[in-house]
């Protein structure tokens, strides 16, 4: 078997990093640990998510596009700088515009409304324009682990779209999951399963749990950041364990140690295994990629926010 390199050698050839949030716009919360490991290791760290809040945060379904952004630095046609007063053109400010507030520092946005290709595009334009040498994308919960046949997925489009993107940029990446099955999706045993597939091909880097600095500065970013499924990492890391109700109890997630731990693995390994981004790569819009979800009979985040919005 071919070993691959931890994320600390890929550090050690790394100058700044891009650690982003995948799943929508608190997961920018639980990449906060990676940038932190990776400062320690000595690299520059810029935190980034996808441009895509909850329904209960922004009323409009879906993610948002560029265009539908204001008081932003524009990197390409799918990415930005965001800084404490980015918000939408109708007033909802981002998470990545509450971690800059937080952090003191710019923080990225990335737009997936014009599908896998419109990602790639402005990824490696920002690597270019950011001298971005490493990008880390951290998932919380594992729904980019997704196979398409779990009973509780809920959410796929955000984390899978990036997964196919991470796989095709020019830059070495990594594909992280953080607190798994914290979301209420895909049950712990679920990500085990991938966890130990994935390992079997190589792909398994590492694993890291929550230190008392991280959980720190954890508590002191939720003064900034909304989230909910990022929060929980921090109870379990107080010793907190058992079930615990999420999204207005629509969910349950079974907390426990194993909720402080974000794992390491290899993009291109987790691309290999995932059915769902091989189906997306070639996409050019949010449309045609939730098209082929439902070519799967696979219901989307993006549609749970268009049937809410019909109420």
């Amino acid at each position: 078997m071919l070993l691959k390199r931890s994320l600390e050698a890929l550090a050690k050839e790394a100058k700044k990093a891009l650690v982003l949030g995948i799943g929508g716009g608190g997961d920018i919360l639980g990449a906060l640990p990676t940038g932190r490991y990776l400062e320690t290791l000595g690299v520059n760290v810029v935190l980034g998510s996808v441009g895509w809040e909850r329904i209960v945060y922004d009323p409009k379904p879906g993610p948002r596009s560029l265009d539908e952004i204001v008081d932003f630095e524009r990197l390409s046609e799918t990415t930005g700088l965001a800084n404490e007063n980015t918000r939408t053109n109708y007033g909802v400010f981002f998470q990545c515009s509450n971690m800059a507030r937080f952090l003191g520092k710019k923080t990225v946005i990335v737009d997936i409304s014009k599908g896998v290709r419109g990602v790639i595009e402005g990824l490696n334009e920002t690597a270019k324009r950011l001298n971005i040498d490493l990008i880390v994308g951290v998932d919380v919960g594992g729904d980019v682990l997704a196979q398409g046949d779990e009973p509780g997925l809920r959410s796929p489009l955000s984390d899978v779209t990036m997964l196919a993107s991470l796989h095709m940029v020019n830059v070495p990446t990594v594909t992280a999951v953080f607190a798994p099955s914290c979301d209420g999706e895909l049950t712990i045993e679920e990500i085990l399963k991938r966890l130990t597939a994935i390992a079997g091909k190589g792909g398994y880097l590492g694993a890291r749990g929550l230190t008392p600095e991280d959980a720190s500065v954890m508590c002191s970013a939720l003064r900034f950041v909304k989230t909910e499924a990022s929060l929980l990492p921090l109870l379990a890391w107080m010793g907190v364990e058992g079930t615990v109700k999420i999204r207005g109890g629509e969910r349950r997630v079974n907390l426990s140690i194993l909720s402080t731990l974000t794992f390491y693995l290899d993009t291109k390994i987790v691309f290999s295994l995932s059915p769902l981004a091989k189906m997306i790569v070639d996409t050019e819009s949010l449309e045609e990629i939730n098209e082929c979800f439902h070519k799967l009979n696979i219901k989307t985040e993006y549609d749970y926010e268009l049937e809410h919005a019909e109420k």
